[in-house]
């Protein structure tokens, strides 16, 4: 066991898209809180809630001409109203990507679940900019023995495309794997390098389980990834379960 950012071994500059579902946000904040002693730059392609103060430094929405790069954390975005509740998408403006470089850390949120902790993709999803290092795919363990049903699945005839499960059966690590590993799951459009995180593993069991998730993937696929991480965002643990 180790402490969870040291596993993921981020280079000095990245642009860094985390997808999936089952702990994005908490992995962005995660992230972003763990490397706040350089320039850091959180943002999302889809939309997300209006971030709380506690995040970040300095909120920056739109315009974009003048977003300087600073030590700390730095949250932009473009303000946008969903049914009522302000939400934040990624600035339309090419100023905002021409600006990644100033920092250190880009990262961004790009896709979403509708806080549903499984999902199945659109062909509009997740949406991953070209500027993208690495990839971060997020599978979480919590899910096991629920049942495969629209409260715990979103877009669930899509999932159901991707996994051997029918509407209502128990979810098992083989749906985990396949689910991660089909042409058209979780790593379908990723860039960069690619870095599956099996979240919400806290104990020896969880890890049991995590392993079991791995070893139910192909080779060829796994070779596909740089490593597969287990670990939990709220303890701070983690282990490199596979590696290339």
């Amino acid at each position: 066991m180790a402490k969870l950012i040291d596993c993921f071994g981020l280079k000095d500059y990245e642009v860094l898209s985390i997808i999936g579902s089952g702990g994005k946000t908490s992995l962005l904040i995660f992230l972003a809180k763990k490397y706040c002693h350089e320039k850091v730059l959180l943002s999302t392609t889809t939309k997300m809630g209006y971030p709380k103060a506690n995040i970040y430094d300095r909120l920056v929405i739109d315009p974009f001409e003048n977003l300087a790069a600073e030590i700390g954390i730095t949250m932009a975005g473009k303000l946008t109203d969903n049914q009522g509740k302000k939400k934040i998408c990624m600035p339309e403006s090419a100023s905002f990507k021409q600006s990644f470089p100033l920092f250190d850390k880009v990262f961004l949120e790009a896709d979403g679940s509708k806080q549903r902790p499984l999902k199945g993709w659109a062909d509009f999803e997740p949406v991953i900019v070209a500027e993208t290092t690495t990839t971060i795919g997020i599978v979480p363990l919590c899910v096991l023995g629920k049942l495969t049903d629209e409260t715990v699945i979103h877009r669930l005839p899509y999932y159901l495309k991707l996994v051997s499960a029918k509407k209502n059966s128990p979810i098992t690590v083989q749906h985990l794997a396949q689910l991660t590993e089909h042409p058209e799951g979780l790593f379908a459009k990723a860039r960069g390098e690619k870095i599956l995180y099996i979240n919400h593993v806290e104990g020896l069991e969880d890890l049991r389980l995590a392993k079991q998730v791995v070893q139910k993937m192909g080779p060829v696929f796994k070779k596909q990834l740089k490593k597969v991480i287990a670990g939990s965002t709220f303890s701070n643990k983690g282990w490199i379960i596979w590696e290339k």
